[in-house]
């Protein structure tokens, strides 16, 4: 007698496809994680990829191209499935298992649903990428799949496909290529009347390679991919915004307008914008303040605003303080353009900015309708066009000829990500007793540094690379305001990114005496214990939490401070990612000025 027979295997609904060029050892090291039929279509690598893949996976399908065709090998891959979806893989990414039976569950109860936008977990840590809680902000109301927002964007590598719907709007294009190509994708699904979603349950893994191009050419590349994209699906005017924005963003927004000079025709021909519905979408998407801004000059003309430096200020119920340091960065040298973000002030802060400077192409206000912190940066950093931005509060100021000092020494060193100043007090320039930490840090950097190398910065007396703070992505809205330097400084060094002082750098800052410094403090503390814990290895986090609560005096805004960074403790450890070697003899080599500076107390 024979036993029972195994139930069938139910066909596969949903088939994996990997584009890849050059990555041999991350696909065979991570093709073997996938639950589904894989077909891997090969960009002409040269590494003997398809070789070494078909002697490995017997039963992935091996698609060879003669020529790298960038993104577009996707399509080829969703062409060739025989499935009703398809889930895109990069070489150097996976789906975590059950994540695509959730995702064909979602698809069937949904018929208009076209695209679920997964959560992807990066490295070994598995640490969540700061690109899920920007899915999870969407402000486009709930999606009818009834698992997240709606959307109007993707990450490919962890993005699952209706088949047909996906082949409906032509797939990935040979225009955009890559970086960049899912918005043309997103945009043509939406006008379509298919609904992207977020479906923070799926989960995507992903092991990024060390392959990956410089972070600037990446850069450069996705300015160049939303400029075409812009000719192809929007009207005329945001592509002029475009146009306007590459040419004042410096050596990257001049690259990106030479690379997509030859493509511009290929865009034109399939020029077809998107409906008015969609257009409204993308709106909605865009920051909710209120800007008031003057085209500026153009660049050598008269009056002529600094080409290559914009500063930022953030300002909150301080009027006073706020017109003189505008006045004072007006009337500067370099003349840079100055974007002032209001959060959300009640003492009328935002109506006399407007009333002074209407009119004047050197000021653009931002006018929060809520108190954002530090936040209000990343905010102004939406208007900010040029390769540098220098940082100050709405009681600091910079002195004349220092942002020139700065540029220069950001130009000079391509790694440099940002530069520190020595701080004067006022009245009277006194220097701050944090300037002689910085020219005498104990942080080992290369030798090619202009100054003292840095473990982290002073946002108000700062300038850095634009792109640096792009690709960190600013300050952390959980932290708001008081000593969140400090972990975007850890992320920056984390990505490659250099920090020094220049002490010939100078900036002038006359504290404020409308602030509560025991609210400060409280939130400068809880700050600090939330960075060690997100980025420090245990016992250093265990000895950096014990100075610091021993340096803290005993009382109410301490125990408010330990309360609030309590609370938080559970985030914290779900978005732990511990600093990579180099990045942690950094911060070890600042513990002991750290211990025993007095700039550095937690009193008020």
């Amino acid at each position: 007698m024979t036993g029972p027979m195994a139930p069938p295997r139910p066909p596969e609904r949903t088939t994996v496809v990997v584009a890849t060029r050059n990555r041999r050892e991350e696909l065979l090291a991570y093709l073997g994680h996938h639950e589904a039929p894989v077909i891997v279509v090969d960009n002409a690598s040269t590494d003997g990829s398809p070789e070494a893949i078909e002697a490995a996976f017997p039963r992935v399908r091996v698609v060879r191209l003669p020529r790298n065709r960038g993104a577009q090998a996707r399509t080829v891959g969703a062409r060739l499935a025989d499935t009703e979806f398809v889930a895109f893989a990069d070489d150097d990414s996976w789906w975590s298992p059950g994540a695509l039976r959730r995702g064909e569950e979602l698809f069937a109860g949904h018929p208009r649903l076209g695209l679920l936008a997964a959560s992807i977990a990066v490295g070994p840590d598995e640490v969540p990428d700061p690109i899920n809680a920007v899915l999870a902000d969407s402000p486009l109301g709930p999606a009818s799949a009834g698992s997240g927002p709606r959307l109007l964007g993707f990450v490919a590598c962890a993005a699952m496909v209706r088949r047909s719907a996906f082949l409906q709007v032509g797939g990935f294009d040979p225009v955009v290529r890559f970086p960049g190509e899912e918005e043309r994708v997103a945009l043509d699904l939406a006008a379509s009347g298919w609904e992207l979603a977020y479906a923070p349950e799926l989960w995507v893994h992903h092991h990024p390679s060390s392959l990956r191009e410089p972070n600037e050419t990446r850069q450069r590349e996705l300015l160049r991919s939303r400029l075409l994209t812009t000719v192809m699906r929007r009207p005329w005017a945001a592509v002029g915004h475009e146009l306007r924005s590459a040419a004042t963003a410096g050596s990257r927004g001049r690259h990106a307008l030479a690379s997509a000079l030859p493509r511009i025709p290929a865009a034109v021909r399939r020029r077809r914008p998107v409906p008015a519905s969609v257009e409204a979408d993308l709106a909605r998407l865009r920051p909710r303040a209120t800007v008031t801004a003057t085209p500026a000059p153009p660049p050598g003309g008269p009056g002529a605003l600094h080409a290559r430096l914009s500063v930022v200020m953030i300002t909150y119920n301080r009027r006073t303080e706020a017109l003189q340091s505008l006045e004072r960065l007006a009337s500067l040298p370099e003349r840079p353009r100055v974007v002032v973000v209001d959060n959300g002030s009640t003492d009328g802060t935002a109506t006399a900015i407007r009333e002074r400077y209407t009119g004047d192409p050197q000021i653009v206000l931002v006018a929060s309708p809520d108190n954002l912190g530090a936040v209000g940066r990343n905010l102004a950093m939406e208007q900010v066009t040029t390769e540098f931005v220098a940082f100050c509060d709405d009681d600091t100021w910079w002195e004349p000829g220092a942002l020139d000092l700065a540029v220069a020494a950001l130009s000079d060193h391509p790694l440099l990500g940002v530069v520190t100043g020595r701080i004067l007090v006022e009245p009277g320039g006194r220097d701050d007793p944090i300037n002689e930490e910085l020219l005498h840090s104990p942080v080992d950097g290369p030798q090619w540094l202009p100054g003292p190398a840095l473990g982290s910065f002073l946002a108000g007396a700062s300038v850095m690379r634009t792109a640096a703070f792009r690709e960190v992505g600013g300050f952390s809205p959980r932290l708001w305001l008081g000593g969140e330097e400090e972990l975007m400084a850890a992320d920056l060094a984390t990505a490659g990114w250099e920090l020094c002082h220049l002490p010939e750098m100078l900036v002038h800052h006359q504290a404020s005496t409308i602030r509560d410094p025991h609210l400060r403090r409280r939130h400068g503390l809880r700050n600090t214990l939330w960075f060690i814990w997100l980025r420090r290895p245990v016992p250093a986090a265990l000895r950096r939490t014990r100075d610091v609560l021993s340096t803290a005096p005993r009382d109410r805004t301490t125990v408010a401070g330990i309360t609030d960074a309590l609370g938080g403790a559970g985030w914290v450890l779900r978005e732990r990612r511990v600093l990579p070697p180099g990045v942690e003899r950094r911060f070890l080599a600042l513990e002991d000025s750290q211990r025993r500076s007095k700039a550095r107390q937690y009193v008020s």
